[in-house]
């Protein structure tokens, strides 16, 4: 009796718990990963929606029923998932496509990632696939806590221009709903490109939001529209062809603007760099790109373990602790890429520090990364998928 009296003491309520997750701000430090559980949360798919030619969302509800912690718009889930047929559970990770303001349901939208159109015997991605043919609804799928720095910074009083590519339309679309919601009364343009209607997923229902919005401009481009796709060339919002930088300086006029930018990785390597020369400030593009593209080299950022810096990086000596294997690193790859050669299993995603599931023990010695990681490093460990030693390095894999 004594012990279950303790127990529901320190027990939160659903109408408490309910009650605090409200009154915490909707709005986080900007780069601040603030972490709503650790590990994996079970959730049931309750409804699976087609969107566009490949392309559908997923609405998530959370098993134990109890209310959604909320997030950042732009930020992503991490999923678990259990293939059959594979040894280990294929980790990855989708942006959230719906409002911060819905609290019952978390939806993320994913587009079935067919072969390289040159390398058509090559298989479909994995992930993708498996979400699309194997899982429907009621079944159940192990969810990490929304996580990621790519988010709305609602603090910059800059004209706000949001750039998506294809499916990368995602964290903007929470972003656009975020600046609706909350009436955020900064000038936007909102500019979705994608090759032609039936792959434009939102089409309907971002119309509907930008209807509402009057300081939010919306532009498509289609570069390559179906024959019996007609587009009304005196409509100045729709455009034929890719977008580009001088397209993109007629639309917004140039000037102080903050850019938010995701897409596929061609995508970001030709308009980033763009950008940049047509002189954006580096510090103005906020931006995720889908896989392990670089889009901009900055200062190398060292971490402060302590170690010995070697006189030729050719012959850092990586020391996986675990797996008892020492290797020579090549000078160039990062440590995920090594450990992969030889057969050392380290759990990844995106492979461009934007998730933190590859992050791992850094016993002893220093690495560096080529661009900020886009989460918070757990002190005493590293991101594998993006770190390269400076030092010879132990690690826990």
């Amino acid at each position: 009796m004594k012990n279950e009296k303790m127990m529901q003491e320190m027990q939160l309520s659903t109408e408490e718990l309910k009650k605090e997750l409200d009154e915490l701000p909707v709005s986080l430090k900007q780069n601040r990963v603030r972490r709503a559980w650790r590990g994996y949360r079970r959730f049931i798919l309750d409804e699976k929606v087609p969107e566009a030619h490949n392309i559908c969302s997923f609405h998530l509800r959370p098993l134990d029923d109890q209310p959604l912690p909320p997030f950042e718009p732009g930020q992503h889930l991490g999923f678990q998932l259990r293939i059959p047929g594979h040894k280990r559970p294929t980790v990855r990770n989708y942006s959230l496509s719906s409002s911060p303001t819905e609290r019952s349901t978390y939806k993320i939208t994913v587009k079935r990632i067919p072969p390289p159109p040159d390398q058509p015997d090559l298989p479909s991605g994995v992930g993708s696939t498996f979400l699309h043919e194997n899982l429907s609804v009621g079944d159940l799928l192990e969810v990490s806590s929304p996580a990621g720095k790519f988010i709305l910074d609602r603090q910059d009083p800059r004209p706000a221009v949001f750039l998506a590519g294809g499916i990368g339309i995602t964290p903007l679309l929470s972003m656009l709903e975020t600046i609706c919601d909350e009436k955020i009364e900064r000038k936007c343009y909102f500019i979705h490109a994608v090759r032609n209607r039936s792959e434009h997923p939102f089409r309907e229902h971002i119309q509907k939001i930008v209807a509402k919005c009057i300081n939010v401009d919306l532009h498509v481009f289609y570069s390559q529209p179906a024959e019996d796709e007609e587009v009304d060339a005196t409509d100045q919002r729709h455009h034929v062809g890719f977008l580009d930088v001088d397209r993109l300086a007629k639309i917004t006029g140039g000037g102080d603007l903050q850019y938010y930018i995701c897409g596929p990785p061609p995508m970001m390597k030709n308009l980033v760099p763009a950008l940049e020369e047509f002189g954006v400030s580096p510090d103005s593009i906020l931006m995720e790109a889908f896989g392990p593209a670089s889009t901009r080299a900055k200062s190398a950022i060292v971490s402060t373990d302590s170690g010995e810096e070697s006189t030729n990086p050719d012959q850092h000596k990586l020391h996986f602790k675990r797996s008892q294997r020492t290797l020579t690193w090549d000078g160039t790859s990062p440590i995920l890429d090594m450990a992969e050669e030889v057969g050392i299993f380290i759990d990844s995603s995106c492979r461009a520090g934007n998730c933190g599931t590859c992050e791992i023990r850094l016993h002893h010695g220093d690495v560096e990364y080529e661009e900020e990681p886009g989460v918070d490093i757990t002190p005493g460990y590293c991101l594998a998928c993006v770190a390269k030693p400076v030092t010879e390095v132990n690690l826990g894999a």
